[in-house]
């Protein structure tokens, strides 16, 4: 086994301890997570993640992740409170997975603060939570 498969593994189990059910490819291509707990002011209020593993990894950070495609947020923008389509959430950009449920959600590190010697995919896990809790 590769030290990059190693690390994926390795980092796979630690996530697998805060979230029951995640899968991982055979090939370590991507982690799924089910029933991904959505913070304040989504629709449903729970998910599925798929993050795709790139291949350069650890050296360069997944650069976004897939969601379930019915989900909605509430209009933070002060209006009626209604659900909107959240912004940054494509189905048919970047998406090979459109055909079985997902929504390509962009994930953007314009400054590039991955570092692979800090950063893991448990990191990434929590700036999904981080970032799906911020107004678009």
């Amino acid at each position: 086994m590769s030290p990059r498969n190693r690390r994926i593994r390795l980092e796979a189990a630690q996530l697998a301890g805060a979230y029951r059910g995640l899968r991982i490819a055979d090939d370590d291509s991507w982690i799924l997570i089910p029933e991904f707990r959505l913070p304040a002011g989504w629709e449903p209020a729970r998910t599925t993640v798929l993050v795709v593993v790139p291949v350069t990894y650890p050296e360069c950070a997944p650069d976004g992740f897939f969601l379930g495609s019915r989900l909605r947020r509430r209009d933070a923008d002060g209006g009626s409170g209604g659900l909107v389509a959240p912004g940054h959430y494509y189905r048919d950009y970047n998406n090979p997975y459109a055909d079985l449920g997902y929504v390509w959600y962009c994930l953007e590190d314009p400054y590039r603060r991955w570092n692979p010697g800090l950063d893991s995919l448990f990191t990434f896990v929590e700036a999904i939570r981080t970032y799906l809790g911020t107004a678009d």
